[in-house]
């Protein structure tokens, strides 16, 4: 706490661990501010840290200058000429008294906390869901601005102190959650980024992964089946149209609640149409395509192959894909053309899709996934959902939790490959 009772961490300018990747996208004008904390080396401590926007230019990272905010004998300084009780005194002396800071940095406009920014006291933890490699999920209840409540999945990082790279990281997959809006990817609350841990707050899928569930549902009918295979092409096909490659496509990595198949985790994904991969880095061999496995290379047909192993896992009840096979005997024989059967009670037009249009060798052979989800609707007799209306009628009702007053009914944009 600052001397005089002011806690830095309740200024609205102050965004708690924010890297410099969503700071970048914050400051838009000349002069805009946030303040934040960050190691300012690797392994080092952290300091505050105000970062400033210099110039007009949007994207350029060199036009955001960052001043490391030092600390002596109870003083705030960033230059040891002009020291202050409180780094709340420092800010108001260089934005309030229009002081430039170093050459002619001025601060204009603090950027207040956006509305995907949580506070941790609007978040409580309750049991443990389940744990990933990077870290775990727990049931939890939020706090909207509205007063009202709801259930929610809140993941959580393992370590108590996490490092630049891993906050970095962390972010990365928020910051991609951030921009997606459909009813078949997971929804994101926000991210809860003041101090540790920091928590990812998502929509709770009442059943679970996909893969849990259809283990416990083994009798299943082949409608319900069909149906969770079009709803994950339907998320999948959003998420290239953005462009997005989830590069983890698989029934572990989907929810299930409602009746409804949410692509989720996006710890990989990755903007864009390419990927070259870390050949280091540890991958899911078993859902890989063939030219991932040889030349560490994704693209959106890598995801194409590994939707045609998660489908064959919804029609498997949730079996691990190549059952019997270890992960080396999987790796050689899928660049020698093995491929999976596709049990008898698929149809023969959806098992050759499978095989022909999403594990054909060569990705230009490859179905679209806006053309996987066509075929499949006219296969399965499943009419296309009005996505338009229902993504509107998700933004009003997030826009009156707000309470912001909605004025007009302006139709939302859909990306391209999206019928009304």
């Amino acid at each position: 706490m600052e001397p005089g009772g002011r806690l830095i961490e309740k200024e609205q300018y102050y965004h708690g661990l924010l890297p410099r990747e969503d700071v970048q996208l914050m400051l838009t004008q000349n002069g805009d501010f946030v303040l934040r904390s960050s190691e300012t080396r690797s392994g080092d401590g952290r300091s505050y840290i105000l970062s400033v926007k210099l110039g007009a230019s949007p994207d350029e990272n060199s036009s955001i200058q960052h001043f490391v905010i030092k600390k002596d004998e109870k003083k705030y300084m960033i230059y040891s000429s002009m020291q202050f009780g409180t780094i709340q005194e420092l800010i108001d002396h260089y934005w309030k008294k229009k002081v430039t800071i170093g050459s002619g940095v001025l601060l204009s406009r603090p950027i207040m906390r956006q509305v995907w920014e949580l506070d941790h006291e609007a978040v409580t933890v309750m049991k443990k869901l389940g744990e990933g490699a990077f870290g775990e999920v727990s049931l939890g209840v939020l706090k909207l601005k509205s007063e009202k409540e709801v259930k929610v999945a809140i993941k959580t990082a393992k370590l108590d102190k996490l490092t630049k790279e891993q906050i970095k990281e962390f972010m990365g997959e928020a910051r991609i959650m951030r921009s997606l809006s459909h009813p078949n990817v997971v929804k994101l609350y926000g991210v809860a980024v003041g101090q540790e841990p920091l928590y990812m707050v998502m929509e709770l899928a009442t059943n679970g992964s996909l893969d849990s569930y259809l283990k416990k549902q083994p009798t299943l009918t082949c409608e319900k089946r069909n149906e969770m295979v079009m709803q994950a092409a339907w998320g999948l096909e959003y998420l290239h149209s953005k462009p997005i490659l989830h590069r983890d496509v698989a029934a572990r990595n989907c929810l299930y609640g409602d009746q409804m198949v949410k692509i989720s985790d996006f710890g990989l994904a990755r903007p864009g149409i390419l990927y070259q991969m870390d050949p280091n880095r540890n991958v899911p061999i078993r859902w890989l395509a063939v030219e991932t496995l040889v030349n560490f290379v994704y693209t959106p047909k890598t995801d194409v192959w590994a939707f045609g192993i998660m489908a064959w896992e919804i029609f498997m009840s949730g079996l691990e894909p190549y059952p019997n096979m270890s992960v080396r005997e999987v790796n050689a024989q899928v660049r020698t053309g093995y491929r999976m059967e596709i049990p008898p009670s698929v149809s023969p037009d959806i098992s050759r899709m499978i095989v022909e249009k999403c594990w054909a060798e060569s990705p230009t052979d490859r179905f679209t996934m806006a053309e996987i989800a066509e075929f499949l609707q006219k296969q399965f007799g499943i009419a296309r959902p009005n996505f338009h209306q229902m993504i509107a009628e998700q933004t009003r009702e997030a826009v009156l939790t707000k309470r912001r007053t909605i004025r007009s009914r302006a139709k939302m944009r859909m990306p391209r490959g999206f019928a009304k």
